[in-house]
């Protein structure tokens, strides 16, 4: 057997490991490397299951498929448009295969999902489509670009995730994808890469980073969001109007309205230390017991439970992707309430949160707004609540 068999074998043990864990995983067995050969009980089938089990069979189909052809190139040059096809579904497969392992097997949200996957996407399909034709640095970043959108597409088609994050994380793959692309292209212009091995090699072995990536995987950070607002009322007041029961209107921001997490009603039962407040949220219910009451001036509790961070976007009757649980968590909250010189009182809430999306600079930004909006909603309730009594 030459090298460039072995490397055909490799990668296709690869890709049927990968997926018999993935499918493994889908049907309801725990983690593990070879969780596959252990028994496990089947969960029910549903129409969620059925997507999940397509993609995954259809992804392992069609990087074999791939595969051969690549390695029997063809006599006559295609067209460019089936090539960049065929290149962009490509790196479709790649990228659906590494999304399964990482999300649903590996239960990891981190540098290789959102960092690697959509750069080798974009490399993949470049070398692909450099391998049956000279490829422009133009036609690099297109097909590149095309493969991390059509990947956006696929993953929304076999139930992995929900359209609200893949808008998310669109910032991010893009320009990842294009820099990919851009790599693979000079790659083939240096002559550096003439052969599918690289292709191969991406295709059998990338999902196995998410495997790398659990294993040393640290614990989370733990992040302070805090919001005021000037209240004309005095500290009293204000204090009585965060202590009364709220129902909030609906809300204006759009990110609300499509499905992430806000409030609706919220009371408190109970009084000093051993009170514990309740916030109805659109997805669920935030309970939290008190930590600290210091009448008038300051309001801590912790967050014994958090309801879900939002309602996915999909066409199935429910999705329920693993980064809704456990991913974004709230830690602590408060409310400090400080007199002003001119008789009003700034209101503070803050938020302790952890937040296990990596990296976490970027997820940061999206996590910060959001409590800053549910912050807004809040404290403009109270104030509105305080000016009426």
């Amino acid at each position: 057997m030459n090298s460039r068999r072995a490397v055909v074998v490799i990668a296709a043990l690869g890709l049927v490991h990968t997926s018999l864990r993935i499918l493994a995983s889908v049907l309801g067995a725990p983690w593990g490397f070879f969780n596959y050969l252990h028994p496990f009980r089947v969960r029910a089938f549903d129409a969620w299951v059925f997507a999940e089990i397509a993609g995954v069979l259809a992804a392992l189909a069609g990087s074999l498929v791939l595969i051969g052809t690549i390695w029997r190139k063809p006599a006559r040059r295609p067209a460019l448009w089936s090539s960049a096809l065929g290149a962009a579904g490509s790196g479709v497969c790649l990228g659906v295969l590494s999304v399964y392992a990482s999300t649903l097997v590996e239960n990891s949200y981190g540098w290789v999902l959102f960092i690697l996957v959509p750069f080798l996407v974009g490399l993949q399909a470049t070398l692909v489509l450099g391998y049956s034709q000279p490829v422009t640095l133009r036609e690099a970043v297109v097909v590149s670009t095309a493969a991390v959108l059509l990947l956006g597409a696929a993953l929304l088609a076999v139930a992995i995730e929900g359209a609200i994050c893949l808008v998310m994380a669109v910032p991010v793959a893009v320009p990842l994808a294009m820099l990919g692309g851009a790599a693979g292209y000079a790659l083939r212009h240096s002559g550096a890469d003439r052969s599918p091995v690289t292709f191969i090699l991406l295709a059998g072995l990338v999902p196995y980073g998410a495997t790398v990536e659990h294993l040393i995987e640290r614990p989370a950070d733990t992040y302070m969001v805090a919001t005021s607002v000037d209240i004309p009322a005095p500290p009293q007041r204000v204090w009585q109007a965060v202590l009364q029961r709220a129902h909030l209107g609906a809300p204006s921001n759009m990110l609300f309205r499509a499905g992430v997490a806000y409030p609706l009603a919220s009371h408190i039962e109970g009084s000093g230390p051993t009170a514990t407040r309740y916030c109805d949220f659109s997805t669920g219910k935030l309970v939290e017991p008190v930590l600290l009451w210091d009448e008038g001036q300051r309001l801590r509790f912790r967050v014994a439970s958090n309801p879900l961070p939002m309602q996915e976007w999909t066409p199935y009757s429910r999705l329920h992707p693993p980064h809704l649980d456990g991913f974004l968590v709230s830690r602590q909250g408060e409310f400090l309430l400080e007199p002003l010189t001119n008789g009003a009182t700034r209101l503070t809430a803050t938020t302790w949160y952890q937040d296990h999306l990596y990296p976490e600079q970027y997820w940061k930004l999206w996590s910060d707004y959001i409590i800053h909006q549910v912050h807004h909603m809040v404290l403009e309730n109270v104030r509105q609540r305080a000016l009426a009594n």
